[in-house]
């Protein structure tokens, strides 16, 4: 019976009917009877099955239970195709045969139903990206596209493998970040995934791709809201562009259905009001608490006397150094019950992390400080010594590794030898990076790192090797711990037993909105504790937090804060961070000061524009805007008062700007890609000048720098000033004369185009740079250092090439209005120019040989397309098509010649 029940919920076709018959048949051959005996012997034989009675009972009542929970017995989702659907279902049926109480909670509302859409705020590892395959997988039943937003590339990669498994089937999962828009043609894939920024960009300049789309997926929705308004005054492009991705997408596409995910949103049910409203359809709010792990939470906390003993110890060294070094044995606070609840010690718990003192270290005031890197280090190696999986996050990609070097110090090599695909990944990073020396290798590690300067192939080879099976009888080491930034926290899911936050706080070094040290907030630690223990890894998950500040206490007589990090750390749930809008807060700012910041301004722009319909972009946005509509519920006259103060504010805030008067169409280019018009006015006067007969990324990004070299200062209107102050040093910030500066980084950047296109490795790149940064720093105590790890060419290649291609958009759109105008093809290498200079293309066949490759490395595919251009006849005006027939006749012709010199 158990057998058909398994064979049921694996797509076989069993009847219930037969399964039921057959218990209540054991039930009644168990029941207790007494049997007369005929015999010499007086009494009665009693018969019993006491224990399959049991059994069968227990059976008959899990039956309903077991079937309904089957993933086989779904109902079609109303729309589908109906074969394709029981089809869908059959193929999961292997990996996924039943579904856990809060999805059969969650398909009750109806949500997988056409014309439903759904804002899931369950906490971390309840099952949200089953929910979410479901949704796509009814859409995609009902022939209908979906459009997936992640809010990293990294996540973009991750949601590429992790659902290419579940939907492959029905539909190849694509990822269109980096795909041009010759290649796209008049529609996206099916399941198209892309971050928010992305999925803005292309609403702005092709909306018609968006036509078919049925669903918008957005994972980590909470990336709409802006900080709190009552402790922060930053604008976050990123929350505005994600928000403007959303309220864009809504307006083109009112039909389709939306998705919003994530675990710390503490307002669902008020964004799903929101979107009803704005969408005029029905939108659920689902947040059941219920998840299959358990996790259990800790805090870093020290033992007052021990800490005292030891400063006595301390301070009778003989060193500074060792003075300022306090030995101290972090202790674990751990709450028996959920919630923070400092009044009941009773149900508060004190255990040792590890038996190891590292010190707390004092600062130049004689402070104590936490030593978080080293403290979380040693805790880490513990964990790790007993087989157990570790992430650590670190509060920037130098705390990383000193974390990865200290465990590494610690505890034996690693002895598993990578695979046949990680050995070939591997290689080609060395090729790429110039010497195994300078790449984040973690062949032969206990730890390693995973933050914003690894290389695409770097992260994929870490997060490969630390997510391998083991045998567990098996005595071989592997990679346990990895030290990693945030980009693990938004959502990248890697096995994990143990996660320690080392520090509560976040450095300037790796934000890219430069600001100083501040507090995480809330819903960051909680997403960075969340990690720990996954369903489809372990039950059970152990979070660890090392306060930026050491909290000493005396162990026999707790008396602990009722507030602070503690109440954060043992939250009763993830759901605590609230969506404020930031196109609001926007606007506020707006009134008080229209700036010169570069987001504001470009805001102005688009709510100051006139559509196509004659709405203007203030009525197109704000009158749909979460913060208006907030204001709407509580005080409808109030709401309009504050839109018509908002809208006069606007008005001065334009006039400010002072913009040339341009033509219509540049204008839209200009807020479509939030630059200033004057920058599109140039771009397109230059036009003519284009080397239209050039081939190669260097001569067209050349000619580009050299008309923005004209007005040197708009170097920053396309390159992030913190990219360039990470990259070029003090060549950059010492200057009393930044017109003179910007032209001399843009004469720079030129030449690293040149060899980041030409096949140089990132060494060869990093000693050009530190020779240029040497050169023009001024007078210094001391000189620029060598990076050991390439560093200034690896944020070259991850973050200012990015952003050069962002130009190179530009001017694809500036291109595609003059060819469209003067009804002319487009010169097809200017729209490849994005991807290519991302990619570091020599030209557009190096583009298709990297693109043909499975694993491809910049430089040997380089190296391959200069020994096959011989061959190549495609030009500038050819189209892709032809290039890739150039390249694939190129690369079969080179193979018969080689079969002619084995002869």
């Amino acid at each position: 019976m158990v057998q058909g029940l398994g064979q049921e919920a694996r797509g076989s076709v069993v009847s219930g009917t037969d399964i039921r018959s057959r218990l209540k048949r054991v039930l009644h051959l168990s029941e207790a009877t007494a049997v007369e005996i005929n015999s010499e012997f007086e009494g009665k034989v009693h018969h019993q099955f006491a224990g399959p009675h049991h059994l069968a009972t227990l059976l008959s009542r899990l039956v309903d239970g077991v079937q309904a929970a089957m993933l086989i017995r779904l109902p079609a989702p109303s729309g589908v195709r109906l074969k394709t659907w029981a089809d869908w279902l059959q193929s999961q049926t292997q990996s996924r045969p039943f579904l856990w109480i809060n999805h059969l909670k969650a398909i009750g509302t109806g949500y997988l139903n056409r014309g439903r859409s759904m804002v899931m705020t369950s906490p971390t590892g309840s099952g949200k990206t089953t929910l979410s395959v479901l949704k796509i997988a009814a859409t995609l039943c009902a022939g209908e596209s979906v459009v997936y937003l992640a809010p990293t590339h990294a996540l973009v990669d991750q949601v590429e493998t992790d659902l290419s498994a579940q939907i492959g089937d029905l539909e190849v999962v694509s990822v269109v970040e980096d795909v041009a828009l010759e290649e796209l043609g008049e529609k996206l894939p099916p399941f198209s995934v892309m971050t928010p920024e992305r999925c803005l960009a292309l609403l702005g300049f092709a909306p018609e791709l968006f036509d078919k789309v049925g669903l918008l997926v957005f994972d980590e929705f909470h990336l709409i809201s802006a900080d709190d308004p009552a402790t922060s005054l930053k604008i976050s492009t990123r929350a505005i562009d994600s928000m403007l991705a959303l309220l864009t997408f809504l307006r083109h596409r009112k039909e389709a259905d939306l998705l919003l995910l994530s675990a710390m949103v503490a307002n669902g049910a008020e964004i799903a009001r929101w979107l009803r409203s704005v969408t005029g359809r029905e939108v659920e709010a689902f947040d059941d608490p219920w998840k299959p792990t358990r996790q259990l939470r800790s805090c870093v906390i020290y033992d007052r006397s021990d800490i005292y003993k030891a400063i006595q110890v301390a301070s009778k060294t003989k060193t500074k150094t060792a003075k300022n070094r306090v030995p101290a044995q972090p202790f674990g606070l751990f709450s028996l019950i959920s919630g923070w609840h400092p009044k009941r010690p009773e149900k508060l718990v004190i255990q040792a992390l590890t038996e190891q003192r590292p010190p707390l270290v004092k600062n130049a005031k004689g402070k104590l400080t936490a030593n978080r890197n080293e403290v979380a280090a040693q805790i880490a190696a513990d964990y790790a010594a007993i087989g157990k999986r570790v992430i650590v996050f670190c509060n920037d990609s130098k705390a990383c590794g000193s974390v990865a070097d200290q465990i590494n110090k610690l505890l034996a090599s690693a002895s598993i030898a990578l695979d046949k695909t990680q050995e070939e990944i591997r290689k080609l990073v060395i090729r790429d990076v110039g010497s195994a020396e300078a790449t984040f290798d973690p062949m032969g590690c206990r730890a390693a790192v995973h933050h914003g300067d690894l290389l695409p192939l770097e992260r994929r080879l870490t997060e490969s090797v630390f997510r391998a099976s083991r045998d567990t009888d098996s005595e071989d080491l592997g990679l346990d711990v990895v030290a990693a930034t945030s980009t693990i926290a938004q959502g990248l899911n890697l096995p994990c037993d143990v996660v320690i936050l080392a520090g509560t706080d976040r450095s300037a070094v790796d934000d890219p909105s430069g600001n100083p040290r501040t507090d995480l907030r809330p819903h960051e630690i909680l997403n960075a504790l969340g990690r720990a223990g996954r369903a489809a890894y372990a039950a059970t998950g152990l979070s660890i937090v090392v306060p930026a500040t050491p909290i000493c206490v005396e162990i026999d007589n707790l008396s602990l804060p009722p507030d602070g990090i503690m109440k954060i750390v043992f939250s009763e749930q993830d759901a605590c961070e609230e969506v404020y809008d930031p196109i609001e807060l926007l606007l506020d700012r707006i009134e008080i000061s229209a700036n010169s910041d570069p987001k504001v301004q470009s805001m102005i722009r688009r709510l100051s524009a006139v559509t196509t319909t004659g709405e203007s972009g203030f009525d197109d946005i704000v009158c749909r805007s979460l913060g208006f509509f907030r204001r709407r519920e509580t005080n409808a006259l109030g709401a309009d008062k504050w839109l018509e103060h908002r809208r006069i504010a606007l008005k001065k805030a334009e006039e400010q700007l002072e913009d040339p008067l341009i033509l219509d169409w540049q204008r839209e280019i200009a807020i479509r890609n939030g630059v200033p018009p004057k920058l599109i006015e140039r771009l397109n006067e230059a036009f003519d000048t284009a080397p239209v007969e050039k081939t190669t990324t260097e001569h067209w990004i050349s000619w580009l720098l050299d008309i923005v070299a004209d007005h040197p200062l708009d170097l920053t209107i396309f390159v992030r000033q913190a990219a360039l102050e990470s990259v070029f040093g003090r060549s950059y910030t010492n200057t009393t004369k930044p017109k003179a500066t910007s032209k001399r980084i843009l004469g720079a950047l030129k030449t690293l185009v040149s060899m980041w296109c030409s096949g140089r490795t990132l060494i060869e790149i990093e000693d050009w740079l530190l020779a240029f940064i040497r050169k023009h720093e001024g007078e210094v105590k001391q000189q620029a250092n060598q990076s050991t790890k390439a560093q200034r060419a690896r944020r070259f290649a991850i973050r200012i090439a990015p952003d050069i291609g962002f130009l190179c958009g530009v001017l694809g759109q500036i291109a595609a209005y003059r060819a469209t105008k003067q009804n002319v093809p487009m010169l097809p290498v200017i729209e490849m120019l994005p991807l290519m200079v991302r990619a570091g293309d020599y030209d557009r066949h190096h583009m298709v040989l990297r693109q043909m490759t499975k694993i491809a490395s910049r430089v040997e595919t380089f190296e391959e397309h200069i020994s096959l251009r011989g061959s190549f006849k495609a030009g500038a005006s050819a189209e892709i098509d032809i290039v890739k027939e150039d390249v694939q006749a190129a690369i079969t012709l080179q193979a018969f010649t080689d079969l002619d010199d084995e002869e």
